[in-house]
């Protein structure tokens, strides 16, 4: 768990210092200007409706990846869906960051769906959705006062992240709704301050939910960086 200094607010881009993107981006951090973003990154591959929500489990596979599988009676051969990394950015002239790039398919030759870099000790963030990147915090922003109530908002795609609710185990859990306030997602990561062996990650999809899977996904890792670097 990295920790940031409790006075740092994770939700702020403000520095005084160079900026620590992966890629050397315009000043307003977007790669086209005055160009919107696209709703849907490009590629963009809209899964078959199913006809009740399915439960999608976060799986280990080294110390710097995981996959999310499928249900096993959806798919008993467990096929990964997407397969999410981590790596540094140690460029030695930016802040030393975290870099967490999704992928769809079981390895790195799948098609890309985005990444996020956030710095160790440090505001600056990015997040890029197939070929548009900006900073995080045109992206995501506070939902009202709670610290746990997030906004993502990228072109057409509106998702609001509720992680008031914590479990009788300690595992906190995030709902999310649409645009029209109706449920399409709920991700439950491990209580950050268990003993191991800590229980597997979950990420339930609703029906109506596949046709933004790449940003329900996308947010959910996001949010809960910003809520482990605020922990």
């Amino acid at each position: 768990m990295i920790l940031i200094p409790s006075g740092s607010d994770p939700f702020t881009d403000e520095h005084g210092g160079p900026p620590s993107p992966t890629d050397t981006l315009p000043p307003d951090y977007v790669t086209e200007i005055h160009v919107p973003p696209p709703s849907l990154p490009p590629n963009y591959v809209l899964a078959q409706r199913p006809s009740r929500p399915r439960i999608y489990t976060f799986s280990s596979w080294s110390n710097e990846s995981m996959f999310l599988l499928p249900p096993r009676d959806v798919d008993p051969a467990l096929t990964p869906v997407y397969n999410i990394s981590v790596s540094l950015n140690l460029n030695p002239f930016v802040p030393l960051s975290y870099v967490t790039t999704v992928r769809r398919g079981i390895d790195e030759d799948g098609d890309f769906v985005g990444e996020f870099e956030l710095a160790v000790m440090h505001s600056r963030a990015i997040v890029k959705m197939g070929n548009h990147a900006t900073r995080m915090a045109n992206i995501l922003k506070k939902d009202g006062h709670s610290p746990r109530k997030f906004l993502w908002q990228h072109g057409d795609a509106q998702l609001r992240w509720d992680c008031r609710t914590t479990l009788d185990d300690g595992s906190p859990m995030c709902i999310c709704l649409d645009n029209q306030s109706h449920q399409i997602a709920s991700f439950v990561p491990p209580p950050l301050d268990a003993s191991p062996p800590l229980p597997l990650a979950t990420l339930t999809v609703f029906p109506d939910g596949h046709e933004l899977f790449d940003h329900i996904l996308m947010s959910a890792l996001v949010v809960e960086r910003k809520i482990t670097l605020s922990f």
